[in-house]
């Protein structure tokens, strides 16, 4: 309707995913490359979350683009079936070509089909969308897929994309094993205001724009009005462009999309703001009681108005409810607190009384508490690292070392922006590789503690190669108690203990 007045070759703000309209920000191509790198290591379970229409489902068309060709992929867009459908629902994506009455028969054939995309040297994918409709036991069913395995070897790889509220159905105790299993995590944010102009502006490129449509003032409001919601973005500035064609402007100023913004409420919210308005005895110019077929005060809408309104109510219910739920923060992207083990097996016996014994003792003097981001060079004891030394070299001054608290697999976001220093650096140095080794204290059986220490490496890999580092420059080892730089009889030496180095390799 409005291309030819704007001079557009196409529509640049449609809700459907297409492409061709694809930008990847900052946020979306961290993701890409996180997730392609899980991908590419056969890490087992992958984790993807973001809000509604924050772009989940087109950059995961993205990445089925961009993987090897020979993996073997299905994709379940609504996982919320019975076990026995959801099966079925599998062997037809996979290719089996039968359909099965019981789990055990399914399971036979499923295994026979992943030995043999294995012998064919090919991975297999099995990505689970709107993975928030999983109930609990479903969520347990697809984890057994996950269980038949060679010795040393994943035979799938297992992909939950889901909204927000699928964090919290894996902090459940009764999933708590596909929890612990999830070695690669990342939840999309909403947009920033700089990278919302930085969207809008590229649409409107592709579209065929031959000059700017929005002011700079309009992306600002769109931006607040959105929360930066790609979904919420592309319906406010459809709207607006539909009222700017129909006001016969070329130019979309902040008072076109205010009047958008009105139009897109739910009209249970416009009676609201006018009922407050009115009570307050001030209705700003503009601003009007709820509309209704004859308009204000018995007028009839403008013509121009009723194109506008009848997409309105198309958008209304879906756009006023996503705008609610963008008012509180978002989570953090990197959730490995949620999704590794966070507290140490009981100690019993004598470990337990060595232990209460050495926490009680006035021990010799305690070493200064580590700083979260240190270097050392040789046998000297780890010193912080200065922003300057990691902007410039990182491992001048020797290897870094990255502390963790008690009972936390979590990286803090001042260590987070020293890997992204290190990450530049190491974009920088193309030839250099570096080891990542995680290790812990001596508290706990020495299985569990490789175990911790093999995830805390993996993590700081997994968020380098994020950050487009070939992962094969990035090598994860986890030691566990091994190798400690101070003494595990104090709650001090073992804080120093828990800890990821990297050190650069020598060729």
């Amino acid at each position: 309707m409005y291309l030819r007045h704007y001079q557009l070759q196409r529509k640049p703000f449609q809700i459907t995913t297409d492409p061709a309209f694809m930008w990847l920000g900052e946020k979306h191509a961290e993701a890409l490359a996180t997730l392609k790198y899980g991908i590419q290591e056969n890490k087992g379970f992958l984790l993807l979350t973001g809000d509604v229409g924050t772009g989940k489902t087109a950059l995961i068309k993205l990445l089925l683009q961009q993987i090897d060709v020979s993996v073997l992929v299905a994709t379940v867009p609504d996982p919320g079936m019975e076990a026995i459908d959801f099966f079925n629902f599998l062997a037809d994506e996979f290719g089996m070509k039968r359909r099965f009455v019981s789990k055990g028969e399914f399971l036979i054939e499923f295994k026979r089909l992943l030995l043999a995309a294995h012998a064919a040297k090919r991975q297999v994918l099995l990505i689970v969308d709107e993975a928030q409709r999983l109930s609990p036991d479903m969520i347990e069913q697809v984890r057994l897929l996950s269980n038949i395995e060679l010795e040393n070897r994943k035979l799938i790889n297992i992909f939950f994309v889901g909204q927000t509220e699928f964090n919290r159905t894996l902090l459940e105790e009764s999933v708590r094993a596909v929890r612990q299993r999830i070695t690669v995590s990342y939840h999309i944010e909403p947009l920033a205001e700089k990278e919302t102009a930085q969207y809008i502006e590229h649409r409107l490129k592709v579209a065929g724009a031959r000059q700017a449509i929005f002011t700079p003032a309009a992306i600002r409001r769109i931006h607040a009005f959105s929360g930066g919601n790609p979904r919420l973005i592309n319906i406010l500035c459809d709207h607006a462009l539909l009222t700017g064609y129909s006001r016969g402007v070329r130019t979309i100023d902040p008072a076109i999309v205010q009047e958008c913004e009105r139009e897109l409420r739910l009209p249970e919210m416009r009676a609201a703001e006018f009922k407050e308005k009115t009570a307050s005895g001030f209705v700003a110019p503009g601003d009007g009681a709820p509309l209704s077929p004859q308009g204000p005060a018995g007028d009839g809408p403008p013509a121009w108005r009723l194109p506008a309104l009848l997409v309105a109510l198309l958008l209304t219910a879906f756009a006023g409810i996503v705008l609610y739920q963008y008012r509180s923060d978002p989570p953090r992207r990197w959730a490995t607190e949620e999704i590794a083990p966070q507290s140490y097996p009981a100690i019993t016996g004598a470990k337990r009384e060595a232990a209460r014994e050495a926490e009680t003792q006035p021990a010799a003097p305690a070493a200064p508490a580590a700083p979260l981001l240190a270097a050392a060079g040789g046998d000297a004891p780890p010193r912080e690292v200065s922003r300057e030394t990691l902007r410039t070299n990182p491992f001048a001054q020797g290897k870094i070392i990255l502390f963790f608290p008690h009972n936390s697999n979590e990286l803090r976001r001042d260590v987070l922006e020293g890997l992204d220093e290190i990450a530049k650096y190491l974009k920088a140095e193309k030839h250099l590789k570096v080891r990542i080794t995680g290790y812990t204290d001596s508290v706990g059986p020495l299985t569990y503690n490789l175990s911790v220490s093999q995830f805390r490496a993996n993590s700081v890999r997994s968020y380098l190669a994020g950050k487009g580092i070939e992962p094969e420059r990035l090598v994860a080892v986890g030691l566990g108690p091994k190798d400690p730089i101070a003494s595990n009889d104090t709650p001090e030496g073992r804080e120093r203990n828990r800890r990821v180095e990297i050190e650069p390799l020598r060729d």
